[in-house]
């Protein structure tokens, strides 16, 4: 009788035990760094166009010093630092669900309201070739040749089969970072974003696949002098967006920025580009909305 209770408890154990493994697995997708701390743009630390730090109590002093037109005008011109940033000591929030790219962000998407048969990625590349493009067919809807510069790889390119359209902060990338906790519509007009040119780079077929789902403490463009204008554009679009990232992260992008020499001034956005940037995207969150109907 004595084993008999032994072996109920030796039971429920396991069983209580298999539930929080698999509660643990769910918590976290597998094969899924978890982060113990994270890093945010820090939007509260902003700066005058003429690099005059700004108080807390700044708003007051320019509408003392101006107009109420000034005074907009001013507080417009602040300048968000890309390079401050904010640690969060608390585990970096993790998605439930593993990531998967149509379930989680659609598709390349036609949108119908622009009188044209071009999906995002046509219109990628017909506003970054150099020369105008030839099509596939007479409907003009596929692209089939221009002239294209990978700035990734400073290589020159004029047949749209060797391009791939990789999306500057990778859509696996952006999940992790806090995308996960979006609705789809969001989600799919990331995908499709077209707001902020460098969003959307066309680039060789190598270097898009050799970048994959890495942020730059795994990957970085192979053109050097490329670099600091990549981090400064990753950086622009993990505040837009609002997203997160690891301490490698931020490590890799310090360290590009000390050893190419960056100019720091660049890495400075307006109040007013980030509000029109968030704007344009509150504009159009039924995109690809429409495109389900």
């Amino acid at each position: 009788m004595k084993s008999f209770k032994w072996m109920i408890i030796l039971v429920l154990s396991l069983a209580s035990f298999a539930r929080a493994q698999s509660l643990s697995s769910a918590a976290a997708p597998k094969n899924e760094p978890v982060y113990r701390e994270y890093y945010t743009i820090d939007e509260r630390n902003l700066d005058s166009e003429t690099g005059r730090k700004v108080s807390h109590n700044s708003f007051n002093e320019f509408s003392t010093e101006f107009g109420p037109d000034q005074f907009i005008q001013a507080a417009k011109k602040l300048l968000i630092n890309l390079l401050k940033w904010t640690l969060h000591s608390e585990d970096r929030p993790q998605p439930i669900e593993n990531y998967m790219r149509k379930l989680h962000f659609g598709r390349w998407i036609n949108d119908p309201t622009d009188d044209t048969c071009m999906n995002t990625r046509a219109k990628v590349l017909v506003r970054d070739s150099e020369q105008d493009v030839t099509f596939r067919n007479q409907r003009n809807c596929v692209v089939e040749s221009g002239k294209w510069l990978d700035p990734y790889s400073n290589q020159e390119l004029t047949s749209s089969k060797d391009i791939q359209i990789d999306h500057m902060v990778p859509l696996k990338h952006a999940y992790l970072a806090g995308a996960w906790q979006w609705d789809y519509k969001t989600r799919c007009l990331y995908a499709n974003y077209m707001g902020y040119r460098n969003h959307l780079i066309p680039s060789t077929v190598r270097e898009n696949t050799s970048k994959g789902d890495r942020a730059p403490d795994k990957y970085l463009p192979s053109e050097l002098s490329y670099r600091c204008q990549y981090v400064k554009d990753w950086l622009a679009i993990k505040l837009i967006w609002k997203l997160n990232m690891t301490t490698d992260e931020v490590q890799a992008i310090h360290e590009v920025v000390t050893n190419y020499n960056c100019n720091i001034s660049d890495f400075r956005l307006s109040k007013e580009e980030i509000e029109e940037q968030r704007q344009y995207i509150n504009n159009n969150l039924e995109f690809c909305m429409i495109n389900k109907r």
